[in-house]
């Protein structure tokens, strides 16, 4: 796998469980309203599923593999929708 902007083949997975203990906080600046996961890793955001969080990323430039860019409408349903613990 190579990196999705500098092309640098030295990726990072992670992989972690984590059941229902995942926690995520959105801020955005555009309702001055945060947002709060507590719960199971949504699926929509690049960061895993279910009882696993996965992250990849490059050790080279930092980016995070994905696809981007995710819109507010995704993430606003995302956390909405989260399944409370």
């Amino acid at each position: 796998m190579k990196c999705q902007r500098c092309a640098s083949e030295r990726i990072l997975s992670t992989s972690a469980k984590c059941s229902d203990c995942f926690s995520a906080v959105y801020q955005s600046g555009m309702d001055n309203e945060d947002r709060f996961i507590d719960g199971y890793v949504p699926t929509d955001l690049n960061v895993g599923g279910g009882d696993y969080m996965e992250v990849r990323f490059c050790l080279e430039c930092g980016q995070i593999q994905g696809e981007f860019p995710i819109s507010e409408e995704v993430v606003k349903e995302t956390f909405g929708n989260a399944a409370k613990c």
